[in-house]
């Protein structure tokens, strides 16, 4: 006999649990009503699959047309997170149909999920309910290339054409078999004489909107005794020739975070070594913002930001990478590349409506 599915909110099953879903729900500035559950005595069922209801609401004043949204979840807020594996995620809209999704981490201290919504009117809202814990029927919506304006995970090694931005003297290109990708990452290993940069491009962006570029990374070449960028990641306006950068600058056995800036100079941030790192430069037609995360496990443990006040006003700017020898010696760099990708960025809010379970009946 086939069994029946009903939705059962997690609420019921302890008192921490009810704590942790009040922090979670927030009353929302407009009336946004989560998903109907029908309710039933969680003791009666065989636990399915878990969900979580996102409420997202347009704030941009005009209709959005398959917009890609995210939510960042504690993983302590999130019920039987251990159930919730990357393969058996996927998001659904409020009539049950599937949403192109990617998740972009899953950590023991947080889960990342994107996911595309054909359309939320202005000033309109809609519900995305996210499962997890049981089979995945649509395996076939995980397309980060359906969610991003670029998307490059590095799983096979591609062309990607010199560039020279200027920002770093005597730019170069990569030579053969300094680019290679390895176990889904793209190592960049080149040997730099004193003096020089090697550059490539990923893409070219028209800014004619805000975008987030955004990139993880990590350096993975031993201390050197140079000053010398073992990684940056640049845009690089070939008409103005304006740009901004984050690296990593490295000297001896001191590692640290720069920012490239036209008008304001270098600015540092503090040590930083070999963990992995969030990267984020934000390009509008009027400025550019970033920001690096350095982070383990999922854990943020250092965050900087700069702004840039040169204007990109629809520019079409290069995107891409480099590595780059500030010192009087030849270096050997090697940088890890996870991933890559370009975002339309618009407002929107996003809440947690409800958090639960599907179980079947007998």
């Amino acid at each position: 006999m086939a069994m029946t599915r009903h939705h059962v909110p997690l609420k019921p099953l302890s008192l921490s649990l009810v704590f942790l879903l009040f922090a979670l729900v927030v009353t929302p500035a407009l009336s946004v009503p989560s998903i109907s559950l029908n309710v039933q005595s969680i003791e009666s069922c065989t636990a399915g699959r878990y969900y979580i209801d996102v409420n997202i609401t347009n704030l941009e004043g005009a209709t959005l047309v398959n917009q890609t949204f995210n939510v960042t979840i504690p993983a302590d807020r999130i019920p039987a997170y251990s159930l919730l594996k990357a393969g058996n995620v996927y998001a659904v809209d409020e009539n049950g149909n599937p949403l192109y999704y990617w998740v972009m981490r899953r950590t023991s201290k947080v889960f990342t999920v994107f996911f595309r919504v054909p359309r939320i009117e202005a000033n309109g809202w809609r519900v995305v309910r996210i499962y997890y814990g049981s089979d995945n029927p649509y395996r076939g919506y995980r397309k980060p290339g359906k969610l991003f304006v670029y998307f490059e995970n590095f799983n096979r090694l591609k062309n990607y054409p010199h560039v020279d931005t200027g920002i770093f003297g005597n730019s170069q290109s990569f030579a053969d078999g300094e680019l290679q990708v390895k176990n889904g990452r793209l190592a960049v290993n080149s040997t730099l004489s004193s003096g020089t940069s090697k550059e490539a491009q990923l893409t070219t962006l028209t800014v004619d909107g805000s975008y987030e570029i955004v990139f993880k990374f990590r350096r993975g070449s031993d201390a050197q005794n140079s000053t010398s960028y073992p990684f940056y990641m640049f845009i690089y306006d070939p008409d103005w020739e304006g740009y901004d950068y984050i690296g990593i600058r490295e000297k001896g056995s001191r590692f640290k975070f720069e920012f490239g800036n036209d008008w304001n100079g270098r600015k540092m941030g503090s040590k930083a070594g070999k963990q992995y790192y969030l990267g984020e430069i934000l390009v509008t037609p009027y400025n550019s913002t970033g920001r690096v995360e350095k982070f383990s496990n999922g854990k943020t443990l250092v965050s900087h930001g700069f702004e840039n006040y040169y204007e990109f006003f629809y520019s079409t700017v290069s995107v891409g990478f480099g590595q780059a020898n500030g010192g009087s010696s030849t270096v050997n760099l090697l940088a890890y590349v996870d991933w890559v990708y370009v975002v339309h960025r618009v407002n929107y809010d996003a809440e947690i409506g409800e958090m639960g379970v599907e179980c079947g009946c007998n």
